[in-house]
């Protein structure tokens, strides 16, 4: 099994916007996965709007795509994962009072070439994103990330004080084109 996670900030909107343009672009199929009030996935039909059935289902919590149809049945977000191999999957963060969480794209294929064929596209999308950041620890301690990667939307709410936070713990991040 061969995997890949990209770190990055980016904003609901635009990773829907993302998984909406792969899914019409390369035909693929999309499941969308809420964790609350208890979990439960759905899988919009071949080439519906994403973002009209995200609003439907929210919470929505993570999109996963893939060129097969998706099995719905799992009762919990690992049991999905393994019923329907070879996805990629992006974790959809809330802006929320304390700030933008960092999320990843991340896949686990059994195929190496259908991750080469994720990792290309992944790649052709952050050509396109603003890259590097600084973690600082609430003690000060700071550390480079010169290959985290954030979007437009992340960018432009750092410029205006949002805080770019971990994906877990206490760190926040500091963009180092954001001044």
């Amino acid at each position: 099994m061969t995997h890949f996670t990209l770190p990055l900030h980016a904003t609901r909107e635009e990773l829907i916007a993302l998984a909406a343009g792969w899914a019409a672009e390369h035909a693929l199929h999309v499941a969308i996965e809420r964790y609350h009030p208890r979990y439960s996935p759905a899988a919009p039909p071949l080439g519906a709007d994403l973002d009209t059935a995200v609003r439907q289902f929210e919470p929505v919590r993570r999109i996963c795509l893939r060129r097969g149809e998706f099995d719905v049945g799992a009762t919990n977000d690992i049991e999905h994962l393994i019923r329907n191999p070879d996805c990629l999957v992006m974790v959809l963060e809330p802006l929320a009072e304390d700030g933008l969480r960092a999320t990843a794209l991340t896949g686990r294929m059994g195929d190496e070439d259908v991750l080469r064929w994720w990792v290309a596209l992944v790649r052709e999308a952050v050509a396109g994103m603003h890259r590097g950041a600084w973690a600082t620890a609430p003690g000060g301690a700071r550390m480079p990330l010169a290959d985290h990667f954030h979007t437009a939307g992340a960018h432009e709410l750092a410029a205006r004080g949002v805080p770019m936070l971990a994906a877990t713990g206490p760190a926040v991040f500091e963009f180092d084109d954001v001044g």
